[in-house]
């Protein structure tokens, strides 16, 4: 990769920062690592301080660890600059994402992003990454409405949409069909429910009473399960299947 930071610094202090957001992409986190590594190496001018991780975190997420390590790092000026693959790594959160760029620049960091040469050291880099900051949110949001829209589509028409089964349905051959006894209880619970019970107690009854949850888990129903199972087959069962990016 070219070498665009040279001449600009002596021995500059950096972090890099590597996101992914699902536990299934190790190897891309192990592959943004190294070819961080591999261009402060090449870059005599940086000293690579520290790498900051985040896997599995969604890039709008409220509880962000390696953010907020970044955050500190920045607002203390412990360092002198970010390196990222890609800015979409650091977040997806426009607000979030603007924020960090404004505290970089009274604090004089930099964000250099790997993929396109970006330097928040120019006014074309710093338009650029504010710019991309309110794309890349926009195109999650639009990930996230075609995710509901075929969820929505498979519901509908019986066909399973995710690794887990919701109570009261089984699969065969990629169909869902209704369970005739899990389907029982899930109607005894809309029944308590209607009757003004709390999720809770209605969890209460169901451990007492010996029935199983889907998983035939040891510590049985929580009030959490019970509201997700009436959600799934009375509710809009759409806002307990979201996927984070």
């Amino acid at each position: 990769m070219r070498n665009i930071l040279k001449g600009k610094g002596n021995n500059m202090k950096v972090i890099g920062f590597v996101r992914v957001s699902t536990g299934h992409q190790r190897l891309s986190i192990s592959n943004q690592i190294a070819e961080i590594k591999d261009y402060c190496k090449n870059n005599d001018d940086l000293q690579l301080i520290d790498i900051l991780q985040e896997e599995a975190v969604s890039g709008d997420a409220v509880v962000r660890t390696g953010f907020d390590k970044m955050l500190e790092l920045v607002e203390s000026k412990k360092i002198d600059g970010v390196i990222c693959l890609n800015l979409s790594r650091i977040g997806r959160k426009a607000a979030q994402t603007l924020d960090l760029i404004n505290k970089c620049m009274d604090n004089n960091v930099f964000i250099f992003d790997m993929k396109d040469g970006t330097d928040t050291r120019t006014a074309g880099g710093r338009m650029a990454v504010k710019m991309r900051a309110v794309i890349y949110e926009e195109e999650l949001l639009s990930i996230r409405e075609n995710i509901r829209q075929v969820i929505r589509y498979k519901k509908k028409n019986g066909l399973k949409y995710n690794g887990r089964i919701a109570y009261g349905l089984y699969e065969k051959n990629g169909i869902l069909y209704e369970d005739d006894f899990e389907m029982k209880i899930v109607r005894n619970m809309k029944n308590l429910k209607s009757r003004g019970h709390t999720f809770y107690g209605i969890a209460k009854k169901l451990n007492q009473n010996k029935i199983d949850t889907k998983e035939r888990g040891s510590k049985g129903w929580t009030q959490q399960q019970v509201k997700n199972t009436l959600n799934y087959h009375y509710g809009d069962g759409v806002k307990h299947q979201a996927m984070a990016m």
